[in-house]
């Protein structure tokens, strides 16, 4: 099951907020037992669905022109990767450890942080921050912020739904 709930105020991106900015959360119950945050991370996005990656192909295209960074769209990595000063895509990760994985982002338009969070033995939120630096940035998050949140959810149900989480 996902859905969506209030930011986590145990997440270690909690208080980077700075003024505008866009955050999300979504809490999976996962089906396995015994799994760490980094087990989840890579469940989820070690393995995005092809309208994804797709949809992030096409968006790298498009932002280029517009000031963004349009980096390699692949956050695939083997579990065994999945370690502080990796890059895994577009973004680094930043921490790793058994109750949360950390993973950032930063340009001139925005920064962002990505957590996947341990709750209890079967909950884990997977929470999205934005810092909006410039006008383009703002006007960016108001366009993807509806697709954000559907992408979101179904990259986690397909996480499900294959047996990863």
């Amino acid at each position: 099951m996902v859905s969506e709930i209030e930011f986590p105020k145990q997440t270690k991106i909690n208080g980077k907020e700075q003024t505008p900015y866009y955050r999300d959360s979504f809490r999976v119950t996962v089906n396995k037992a015994n799994l760490e945050a980094k087990n989840v991370y890579h469940g989820i996005f070690g393995f995005l669905p092809k309208p994804v990656r797709l949809a992030l192909i096409f968006r790298n295209c498009v932002v280029k022109y517009f000031g963004f960074a349009a980096s390699n769209s692949e956050m695939s990595l083997p579990l065994e990767d999945v370690k502080t000063g990796n890059k895994a895509g577009f973004v680094i990760i930043e921490s790793v450890e058994p109750l949360e994985v950390i993973c950032g982002s930063y340009e001139s338009n925005m920064d962002m942080w990505l957590s996947v969070l341990k709750l209890s033995e079967q909950e884990f939120t997977v929470s999205t921050l934005v810092n909006l630096k410039t006008k383009k940035g703002n006007v960016y998050m108001a366009f993807i912020k509806p697709f954000h949140k559907l992408v979101a959810k179904y990259c986690i149900k397909q996480a499900l739904r294959a047996g990863r989480i």
